[in-house]
């Protein structure tokens, strides 16, 4: 019997959680192990999953940090608790995910179908309004060349080249093989970077259309420190820019390095030209811009992550 333990990292969305939660404990194949990740949440989480008798479910095991760690070290946290366990698969996801009943079952029944390894699968993915979310990549090579991303079209399976961790399940010898996310990447480019480590380093990876999942994320526009109206979330964005860096830097070729640091250049430009707290957000696009070339983060321990 194939063994599969859900990681769930959640930061102040206890009513969201426990949609998230009873989605998964309602698959149509269960899963072994149901781990909570709680970032040190401030909104009453443990007692509320204690009222309404979550913890009291041998399935889940709960596990509160001491401190907000972020999306990356709670999922590096989660898996690795997961990892010591051994199943066979990792399926991980955000506290705001809601997977459909046959979620899981139509990811394990696309690893039936594909030959050879498999890093991971990762579900398709829509809002609350039904649209678009979380699109994974798929091979840019194709536009060089002919590349067979549509073998197992037929199936609603198409391979990938990275994934958010929104209903993904990973297989266990690629985190064996691979490590764990890394932590000091706190928010934000931490799939991207996870993801295509796995694929590099392990195998390829497919995104499987009959397996779905819908994001109640508030919108579905991709980042943007020129539109951010939260001045309490501009100072985050210098994760988004520094780990967006680091990873083009550490799996993309000179083009797209090229296009990595025009993109940080033109942000900075249209914070300059138009919007609000103009010089806030240039300090963090500065700030991230300085802490890559510079080196202020561990590079060490980043080339290191795979041993974690």
């Amino acid at each position: 019997m194939i063994r599969v333990q859900a990681v769930v990292v959640t930061y102040n969305r206890k009513e969201l959680l426990t949609e998230c939660i009873d989605a998964i404990l309602a698959q149509t194949v269960p899963v072994e192990k149901l781990i909570l990740i709680d970032n040190n949440s401030t909104d009453g989480t443990e007692d509320y999953l204690r009222k309404k008798k979550y913890l009291d479910n041998s399935v889940i095991k709960y596990i509160r940090l001491p401190e907000n760690i972020g999306g990356a070290g709670g999922f590096h946290e989660g898996m690795k608790v997961a990892r010591e366990d051994e199943p066979d698969w990792v399926w991980i996801m955000d506290d705001d995910v809601l997977p459909t009943e046959t979620c899981l079952e139509e990811l394990l029944h696309a690893r039936e179908v594909i030959d050879g390894k498999v890093s991971f699968l990762a579900s398709a993915v829509r809002g609350s309004n039904d649209e678009a979310m979380n699109v994974p990549k798929i091979n840019r090579k194709q536009f060089m060349s002919y590349t067979d991303w549509y073998r197992y079209l037929n199936e609603g399976i198409v391979q990938i080249v990275k994934a958010t961790f929104v209903s993904l399940l990973i297989n266990i010898e690629a985190i064996r093989q691979c490590g764990l996310p890394w932590s000091e990447f706190f928010i934000w480019g931490d799939d991207s970077e996870y993801t295509q480590r796995v694929i590099r380093d392990y195998g390829p990876a497919y995104m499987v259309g009959k397996s779905q999942a819908i994001h109640k994320r508030v919108g579905s526009d991709e980042l943007s420190i020129v539109k951010e109206q939260n001045v309490k979330r501009i100072p985050m964005y210098f994760y988004y820019y520094r780990n967006n860096l680091i990873g083009f830097w550490e799996y993309e070729g000179a083009l797209y390095r090229f296009l990595c640091m025009g993109k940080l250049g033109f942000d900075f430009l249209m914070v300059l030209i138009k919007g609000k707290y103009k010089f806030k957000k240039m300090g963090v696009i500065l700030k991230a811009f300085f802490a890559f070339v510079f080196g202020t983060y561990d590079r060490k321990a980043f080339k290191n992550r795979a041993y974690l």
